[in-house]
């Protein structure tokens, strides 16, 4: 299992509760994406959320992807999630990472 971690960014006076973002996030998740948990946490600027998803790869770098595919596909599917988007380049953590 891989732990990967994304940060959401609002737009200006976006106002989402983190549950709530989990919530839309895993409503769009599909068996093959293989995420086992997801979980979403306020960042330290009020316009971020933390997410954190724990999925089940062969490798990290299949773990990035369906995750960071995976939450696309929400940000795209979901009319709540509208005002955000993925800020960045995911980070890894997992059997075999350094």
């Amino acid at each position: 299992m891989y732990m990967i971690t994304f940060q959401l960014i609002g737009s200006c006076g976006t106002v989402t509760a983190p549950s709530d973002v989990r919530d839309f996030l895993t409503a769009h998740l599909a068996p093959a994406d293989r995420i086992e948990h997801v979980t979403a946490t306020a960042g330290l600027e009020a316009d971020r959320i933390d997410l954190v998803f724990f999925a089940l790869a062969d490798s990290e770098a299949e773990a990035l992807l369906t995750a960071r595919g995976a939450c696309l596909r929400a940000l795209d599917r979901a009319p709540e999630l509208i005002a955000w988007r993925l800020l960045g380049d995911a980070a890894g953590d997992g059997p075999g990472s350094r």
